[in-house]
C-alpha cells in the first residue's frame, strides 16, 4: 500500500525513480549512476511519491509536507549531500502551494528493493484539520477499560 490516511496525516511509503512501469536510475550512486544524476533521481522519486498522495486524497491543496525523507544507495559520500534534495523541496513547496520547509533526512541506504539508486518518503499533514483526541479505554471520564484499575501482579519468579 504505497498511502495511509491517519487524521490528518497521510503516510507516502517508499517511492522509486521509475517513468512509464521502468525504472529510471538503477544502481549504486558513484558507480552505476553519476552523483549528478542523484538529485534529477530524487526529484523523480518525489514526483511519484506526490502522485499516490494525490491518488490516495483526491486533492493536495490543503496539504503540507511535514517530513521528506530520502534514502541513496551510494559508493560515495558526495551522494548524501543535503543540497542534491534542493529540486524535490522546490517541486513540493510548487505542488503543495507552501512555504514552509519540511523536515528533511537524506540517509544512506545499504541496499534497495529493486535495484533502486534511491528512494523517497513524505509525511503530509492537511491543513485547517484538527487533529481528532483520542483517548484509550482507560483515559475516558467515568469509565475504566479492564486493565485500569489492576496493579501488577508479581509471579513470584526472580528474573535477575
Amino acid at each position: 500500500m504505497p498511502t495511509v490516511r491517519a487524521g490528518s496525516l497521510v503516510f507516502v511509503a517508499g517511492h522509486d525513480p521509475e517513468r512509464d512501469g521502468q525504472l529510471v536510475y538503477r544502481g549504486r550512486v558513484g558507480e552505476a549512476v553519476g552523483v549528478g544524476d542523484t538529485a534529477a533521481a530524487l526529484r523523480l522519486a518525489t514526483q511519484n511519491a506526490l502522485a499516490s498522495a494525490r491518488a490516495a486524497a483526491g486533492s493536495l491543496d490543503r496539504f503540507r509536507c511535514v517530513v521528506l525523507a530520502g534514502f541513496v544507495t551510494t559508493a560515495t559520500s558526495q551522494a548524501l549531500d543535503p543540497a542534491l534534495l534542493e529540486e524535490s523541496l522546490v517541486l513540493l513547496e510548487t505542488a503543495l502551494d507552501s512555504r514552509s520547509r519540511p523536515a528533511v533526512w537524506l540517509r544512506p541506504a545499504q541496499g534497495l528493493a529493486g535495484g533502486m539508486s534511491v528512494e523517497v518518503e513524505l509525511l503530509l499533514e492537511a491543513r485547517g484539520v484538527p487533529a481528532r483526541r483520542r483517548l484509550s479505554r482507560a483515559g475516558r471520564p467515568g469509565r475504566r477499560g479492564r486493565a485500569a484499575g489492576r496493579t501488577p501482579r508479581r509471579s513470584g519468579v526472580r528474573t535477575s
